[in-house]
């Protein structure tokens, strides 16, 4: 099974983006995916036949309060706009991405069966070799230069379909 751990913030958007939307869109609910980025996400899911876990912040956002849902259908509805919905997330353990995505794997009873990979503009690589997932990591930048190196990128896309479909070590 392949998976995505999808961080949304810095991977489905970056500074840049909000930076550029028009003053009439900025006014407007919910903004903060870029479709582009969004695109590039389902290029590795669909060509990978992979499946989101869900590691961000905005798993949080699942929750009973009407707000925070709205947001998260968004997010889900950006997704299925492409033919992607996320299967699970990961749990809460200290903010740690790397610990959380460690410990959904030991989890699993499939786990030598999963191959993966983290979207994640936050954690280094080297926050991930401490839990011995170092090579899973496609790290993107929130606090890009321009729009078109911000978020995920057609060269991260490249990278993750390598990773998933076995013919690189990361």
């Amino acid at each position: 099974m392949n998976i995505i751990f999808l961080d949304v913030d810095g991977v489905l958007n970056c500074f840049q983006y909000y930076e550029n939307l028009p003053e009439s869109r900025k006014c407007s609910k919910y903004t903060e995916i870029n479709d582009y980025n969004v695109q590039m996400l389902a290029k590795i899911y669909h060509a990978c036949n992979a499946k989101i876990v869900l590691s961000s912040t905005w798993r949080e956002l699942d929750c009973d309060n009407p707000s925070c849902k709205a947001m998260y259908q968004y997010l889900v509805d950006s997704l299925a706009k492409y033919d992607m919905d996320i299967i699970d997330k990961t749990p809460i353990i200290h903010l740690n991405r790397p610990l959380e995505i460690k410990t959904w794997l030991n989890e699993r009873p499939d786990k030598n069966e999963v191959r993966f990979i983290s979207l994640d503009d936050d954690f280094t690589k080297n926050d991930y070799v401490q839990y011995g997932i170092g090579e899973c990591l496609i790290k993107t930048e929130f606090w890009s230069g321009t729009e078109e190196t911000g978020g995920l990128q057609e060269w991260h896309v490249e990278k993750a379909i390598e990773i998933l479909n076995g013919e690189t070590n990361g």
